[in-house]
């Protein structure tokens, strides 16, 4: 089934919607959120780490860049997990969720005063950029399913 991001690709998608990645990095039930910092564009508000794509890259290659650029980390970007078209008083972003994995443990801030791991009951309760609600929706929903055995 094609995903948001197919379709927006193919040019299914009102103009002037500006496509932005997103990681989703999930470890020991957790996931990775980070907040914006005092004088950012959403001062305090938690999201998933990325930014917008440059022109001719993909949305794993930008999750990639994004989190060398903001966090100082390397990861290895995987599947997109879904694509969510959230409108606001500019426009509209096409946010793609990719599942990523971090390669190291350290990272440096720049865009964020804050990267924190967190669980799906926190992830419910943090102020959340507008445009991540839906995903993080998704991403609680995940984080909640029992797991299934892979013996």
């Amino acid at each position: 089934m094609p995903d948001a991001h197919d379709a927006a690709a193919a040019g299914h998608r009102p103009p002037g919607v500006k496509d932005v990645a997103a990681a989703i990095i999930v470890r020991d039930g957790r996931v990775l959120m980070g907040r914006r910092a005092p004088g950012q564009n959403l001062a305090g508000c938690w999201e998933f780490p990325g930014g917008k794509l440059e022109p001719g890259e993909t949305a794993q290659q930008c999750v990639e860049r994004e989190l060398a650029e903001e966090l100082a980390v390397d990861c290895v970007a995987g599947a997109i997990m879904m694509a969510h078209l959230h409108h606001h008083d500019g426009g509209a972003i096409n946010l793609i969720a990719v599942r990523a994995r971090m390669t190291g443990d350290d990272w440096r801030l720049s865009v964020h005063d804050a990267v924190e791991w967190v669980g799906p009951a926190a992830l419910a309760g943090l102020k959340l950029a507008p445009a991540d609600i839906a995903i993080a929706a998704a991403v609680g929903r995940e984080l909640r399913a029992p797991s299934v055995p892979t013996g």
